[in-house]
């Protein structure tokens, strides 16, 4: 029986790696699926032993329990509370997929159906534009093939990081064709996508690497870079050459109703937002209440009515206070602090998913977005499973996996 609860555990692992670049109905699928799995086990006292001694599982049970507790002064009904509630589920996810991965096999194999994922996106993003067919929501003009052009350019972005960390430490066969794959993606970002959200973090990931591999040479060396790829991509490219204008433009004019614009329009949301965390910056208005009180907003001005202020730290400000963005932070803040003590090359793709999700949620609701919340969930337990900082508690089944210490010739 141990043993069918490993292969299935494994085999949930990799379809759940696959299917949420992929499939959200699939996802929807597959993640209760793999949490009843982890309650048939049972060994329910080692696991919960295992958690508490997570820091990223508490840090994000945390974080969840200052929402659950929203639902306590939230002026819209408890079933409008529950319901957005619900979209910060993968926030509990974290806890599942850390006992998922619990092994080095299952993140290791998870690691590889996400980038298996991205390579398939890739592929058939690049085949839309050479043949002209359309494939999933593909075309042309805007290759973008099972999600939206924001989530495959921030995703794309990610996977990116990963792969030039894989052949910087030459942790991967066909180590040649790695840079390949990198230069391939970052043209898919840069010429192929409207996604600035893409733009933004494929930039903080080129300097994060530079960081990670050169440190405070590598601080200058990627300010270099990064001014040279941006002066060239500008110049060559139509796609982001527009969207930046876009951008510029909507900061000098801010009246979206005068020449609407989806850069004017958020610029207006977080105006408001603003706005609405001024009136009670603490705890918030409540679990669920900001397209309540966005609309309460709108009777006394002339605003463009929205339920999602595009940026996460808004959208949680709004609701939770700064308690809430606080606790958030805290997350994040640990799931920082804690790449001390994995491997180097792991150490440097987690931090590469940090980043990704700080600069993200600057510009998006990344966690209340079905796909970006689960794969930062995912990417969480392949990184992070098989963390523990304490080496005294004795191991159950894989339960407690023993802290992974960096080699001596690894820097």
């Amino acid at each position: 029986m141990p043993a069918f609860f490993d292969t299935t555990r494994r085999t949930l692992a990799i379809l759940i790696g696959l299917s949420i670049p992929i499939s959200t109905s699939l996802t929807n699928i597959l993640c209760p699926l793999a949490l009843l799995l982890i309650l048939a086990e049972g060994h329910y006292q080692q696991k919960f032993s295992s958690l508490r001694q997570h820091p990223i599982a508490v840090a994000a049970v945390l974080l969840f329990t200052v929402m659950l507790l929203g639902f306590l002064y939230t002026p819209v009904s408890f079933f409008e509370a529950g319901r957005i509630l619900s979209k910060y589920r993968e926030f509990l996810y974290i806890p599942l997929f850390i006992l998922i991965f619990r092994d080095s096999t299952t993140r290791q194999w998870g690691f590889y159906a996400f980038l298996a994922a991205m390579g398939i996106t890739l592929f058939l993003s690049y085949l839309v534009v050479i043949t002209g067919w359309q494939i999933g929501k593909g075309i042309p003009d805007n290759p973008s093939i099972f999600k939206n052009y924001i989530t495959q350019g921030l995703l794309m972005a990610l996977a990116t990081h990963f792969v030039a960390v894989q052949w910087w430490h030459k942790t991967q066969g066909w180590h040649w064709l790695l840079p390949i794959i990198v230069l391939l993606a970052i043209y898919n970002i840069l010429f192929m996508s409207a996604g600035r959200t893409g733009y933004l973090v494929l930039f903080c990931l080129i300097f994060l690497f530079f960081y990670q591999t050169y440190r405070l040479r590598g601080v200058f060396l990627g300010i270099v870079v990064l001014v040279l790829l941006s002066i060239v991509v500008y110049m060559q490219s139509d796609v982001l050459r527009q969207r930046i204008d876009d951008l510029s433009e909507s900061v000098q004019t801010s009246q979206p109703k005068e020449n609407p614009t989806s850069a004017k329009i958020r610029l207006e949301f977080y105006k408001n937002s603003l706005t609405l965390i001024a009136q009670k910056p603490v705890f918030g208005h409540g679990t669920g209440s900001f397209t309540y009180e966005y609309q309460k907003l709108a009777e006394h001005q002339d605003i463009i009515l929205t339920t999602n202020p595009h940026s996460e730290y808004l959208m949680i400000a709004v609701q939770c206070g700064l308690i809430g963005v606080g606790f958030f932070i805290f997350l994040l803040y640990v799931m920082w602090q804690t790449t001390g003590s994995l491997k180097i090359s792991q150490a440097h793709k987690a931090q590469g998913l940090v980043v990704t999700i700080a600069v993200g949620c600057l510009v998006n609701s990344l966690w209340m977005d079905n796909t970006e919340g689960h794969i930062f969930a995912y990417l969480i337990g392949v990184f992070y499973g098989g963390l523990t900082l304490t080496s005294k508690k004795k191991r159950f089944n894989g339960l407690v996996p023993e802290r992974v210490i960096p080699p001596k010739n690894e820097s």
